[in-house]
């Protein structure tokens, strides 16, 4: 197997993993509002009471209907500005629902001066998603992930990594940045493997305007 199809092996693997999580809350959405709809039919709790509950439940179906939308891919779609905390902030909620990883808490430190990025937003996401399985994974019981992200008027490094490690390794599998920097290559960024986790690179929003202007 070539490095190219280990690494579309391995987000492939990771993206049924969070499907079958999302399909989970999914059903268990359903359930709910069955059960509610049922006692409505039946009399036996208050309209009132009933109605919100069904309005409560639709509310957070529609929120997992909205994060699994990002799990598809876009062959072809344009890359486009977004900020580092939007991207981060959707693949951990999307992370969430990952059946094994879900008890992971994720601590987001942004530089002040980071700039907005230029990328196709569902790619950059599924290397965040990547990133954070790798993190995760290496993560011990109960402790927390930490998402750096830093960088200069070309590129925006996002490092996330394990803040207590099981293990003192200074490598990721090769394989996680290998998937990471395939999702990322379509619009020139990249990915490495780093202890504890993996550090994404993608280019600024202001590096693309100035190499158009030259």
């Amino acid at each position: 197997m070539s490095t190219t199809e280990a690494a579309v092996a391995r987000w492939l693997v990771i993206h049924d993993e969070l499907l079958r999580g999302m399909t989970h809350a999914l059903s268990n959405r359903i359930a709910t509002i069955a059960a509610a709809a049922y006692l409505l039919e039946q009399g036996d709790v208050p309209v009132e009471q009933t109605i919100e509950s069904l309005r409560t439940e639709t509310e957070r179906m529609d929120t997992v209907l909205q994060q699994l939308r990002q799990l598809p891919q876009r062959p072809g779609a344009e890359a486009e500005p977004m900020t580092v905390n939007d991207v981060c902030a959707t693949a951990v909620k999307v992370h969430a629902h990952h059946g094994e990883l879900r008890d992971f808490e994720c601590d987001l430190e942004v530089d002040a001066d980071v700039y907005p990025i230029w990328a196709e937003p569902q790619s950059v996401t599924h290397a965040v998603l990547v990133a954070l399985t790798a993190a995760k994974r290496h993560a011990a019981p109960g402790s927390r992930v930490l998402m750096q992200a830093t960088g200069d008027v070309n590129v925006v490094r996002i490092r996330i990594i394990a803040r207590q490690p099981l293990t003192d390794s200074d490598t990721l599998n090769a394989v996680d940045a290998a998937a990471a920097r395939w999702l990322l290559a379509s619009h020139g960024g990249t990915a490495r493997a780093v202890a504890s986790g993996c550090e994404l690179e993608v280019p600024t929003l202001l590096a693309i305007r100035r190499a158009r202007k030259g």
